[in-house]
This record gives structure tokens, sequence and C-alpha cells, in this order.
């Protein structure tokens, strides 16, 4: 895939961080917002306001833009740039990169190649011990038990020798009995895309969804300029507004983009869904992190039906990258974000407050949300 775009920020760099940072999504109370008001419009439940509200946040963190996707009822209401950032600026987009990958091995539970409840042993033998038993499920909603392991990060090795070596480790537990967030599980994921597809993850990945999609400038592959065979399915993925936002397009229409279907309606739904269940845990990092202790596969589940049907789904990065689809309002949008600067702990509630505001404006300036029942709203 050949592509001429603008990046911004160092990848090395990226990927270090991420080693010990964690994306999130949370919500807190659907339509309120606590950033940090200005003496314009940046508290406003407005689009305006919201404007307003990511100006104050570059100059506040000193960050040098960012971008902003809204798109209601196919109406776009927001496709504009900040700062020095434009819709096509590309940046790396940290844990968002897991519903991307969710979404490239779903290709293949579609065509039969896989079930998300087949044993890891049956694509990777070398899996001997309890994390053989771990499932393409646990593996996609962080809880198969498998061990963080250091190699991931490493852009001088393969994807297939880090997962040879993370399946020698010792597991951290038993397969489907803690949610553990993390990243190591992603690689193992990726691994069997390369044994099932005989591609590499980077090839599969923009021959099945990328390519699809329309995803021009999405990659897995490049650290600072070097490609890399040890992408880091999990967290290693730049994107740019524009392309993340026609892959939000694409989920929230079930699957279908101009006309073309890439996944089936069953496992967008099946990617929304819980699949933690009993295995909640807001003592997890990450949980901590987002107020969310609801997952599904690749995403957060910000807002649920009463029945624990998907309303809200979000698959936020640890630099501020933060997209999302509505349901409720048949809305989805992008914050595009790149705050290497600061925390995850403050970079990701930050782009949460502006996000809540989106949504606040949307029911203010375009009508209220409609919920099919009553919901659960999860986060802090």
């Amino acid at each position: 895939m050949v592509s001429s775009f603008r990046r911004v920020g160092p990848r090395g760099h990226g990927r270090a961080v991420l080693a010990t940072v964690v994306l999130a999504g949370s919500v807190l109370l659907l339509g309120c917002s606590t950033a940090t008001s200005t003496p314009d419009r940046a508290g406003e439940a407005t689009l305006a306001g919201v404007d307003a509200a990511i100006e104050s946040r570059i100059a506040t963190d000193g960050l040098d833009g960012a971008a902003l996707l809204v798109v209601r009822d196919g109406r776009v209401l927001r496709d504009r740039g900040y700062g020095s950032y434009n819709a096509d600026t590309v940046v790396p987009i940290a844990s968002a990169s897991k519903w991307l990958t969710a979404a490239t091995m779903m290709t293949l539970v579609d065509e039969g190649r896989i079930s998300l409840d087949d044993r890891v042993a049956t694509y990777l033998p070398e899996f001997t011990g309890g994390s053989g038993d771990a499932t393409i499920r646990q593996l996609l909603s962080h809880t198969s038990g498998i061990a963080q392991a250091g190699c991931i990060w490493s852009t001088t090795s393969t994807l297939a020798d880090c997962v040879d070596s993370v399946a020698r480790a010792r597991p951290a537990s038993p397969p489907g009995t803690t949610f553990a967030y993390g990243n190591t599980s992603y690689s193992v994921a990726g691994r069997i895309i390369e044994v099932l597809t005989g591609e590499s993850f980077e090839t599969a990945f923009e021959e099945r969804l990328a390519a699809p999609i329309g995803m021009a400038s999405t990659r897995f592959d490049d650290a600072d300029g070097v490609v890399t065979r040890n992408p880091v399915p999990a967290a290693s993925a730049v994107s740019s507004l524009h392309d993340y936002g026609r892959f939000l397009r694409m989920i929230a229409a079930d699957g279908v983009i101009d006309g073309q279907r890439v996944l089936s309606e069953q496992s967008v739904r099946e990617m929304e869904r819980d699949q933690v269940g009993a295995m909640r845990d807001r003592a997890d990092f990450a949980v901590r992190t987002t107020g969310i202790d609801t997952y599904g596969l690749g995403v957060w589940r910000d807002v649920t039906t009463t029945s624990d049907v998907g309303v809200i789904s979000s698959g936020n990065g640890a630099f501020g990258f933060y997209p999302w689809i509505d349901r409720a309002r048949n809305a989805h949008g992008v914050l595009l974000v790149y705050d290497a600067g600061h925390s995850s702990e403050r970079a990701v509630p930050a782009s949460q407050r502006i996000v809540h505001q989106v949504w606040a404006a949307l029911d203010a300036e375009t009508g209220m949300a409609s919920y099919p029942t009553p919901t659960v709203v999860h986060g802090r």
C-alpha cells in the first residue's frame, strides 16, 4: 500500500512509551463535560464550544494540533484540523490499533477459517502449556492469561520469533480466569493471522481491511521510518482522521462501506458484545484509567443497555487518539490528538472530556440520543 502523507511524532518513542502506558475510553455521564473553561465557548454544549475546547487544550498542553471528525445520520458535522494538523495528518494511535486487529481477525472468522473459541495451540503448536488452551476470543479480550513480554517492542525481531518466546514463557494466570489489559496476547493473535493467511501481519491487514475500506495511510510496521517485521498488533499502528473515520463508517454500517461488505453484521456485533463477564476487575490498571470494566473484542464498551447490548464503543489510545461509534445517535467520530508529552492518565481523560462535550452538543443541536431500552453508563 503506497501513500503520501504527513506523519507526526517519533515512532520509536511511541513504542517505548506504549510498553508501560495504556489507552483508555471512558464515559462519565452522557452529555457532561468537565473540560477546562475559557473566557469564550470551551464549556458550551455546542460544536462551537467543542472547537474552543480543542483550541484551549492545544494551548494548555503544548500540542502541535488536533483534528476532529463528527458524523451523524450520514451528515458530516465536523471535519476539521486545529493548530498545524489537518484531516490527513498521520499520528501514532496506540491501542486504537486493537480495534483494527480484532476486525482483521474477524474477516477470517467470517470466512470460516477460524472460530473465536478455537484454542491457540490449534494454530501455534509451540504453545504446549496452559497458554495453548487459551482461545482466540480470550486473546482479543485480555482474558487469555498470557504474560506480557518485552519482545513485542523489538523492531529488530520478527513477530514469529517473539511469539515463539511467548509460547515458552509461563502464563500469568489460567486462561479465562482473569481480565488483565495488555498487549502481548494481540501479538499472538497477529501471529495466528500470519499462519492462517501465509502473509505478514501487515500484508494481511492491508489486503483484508485497509484496502477494501480505503485506508491509504494506516499501517502497523513502520517504526521511525524503518519497516519492522515485528509490528505490535495491539499498539503500533499510525493513522489519520479520514482513514480511521472510514473504518468507523464501516463498523457503524454493520460491516459495509461503499456497497462492499467487509465484515458480517454478526462479527461487528460480536466485537461490541461483553467478553469479560464475571472477570470484570475494577482493580485492573486499564480499568482504573478508563473507569470502564466491560470490554468487547478490541473495544471498550462505554455505554450499554440494561440487557448489556453495546450502545457506545470506543478504541482509545494512550496519546489521546479517541475513536467511537454511537448507536444511540447513529453517529461516529474521531478526536485525533498526539500527546506524547504527558501520561495516558492525563492525555486520555482530556480527550474523553472533549468527546463527551461532542455528545452533549449533538443532543443540543441535532436531537437527543434515542436508546431502545434503559442504559448503563460505564465510566468514572
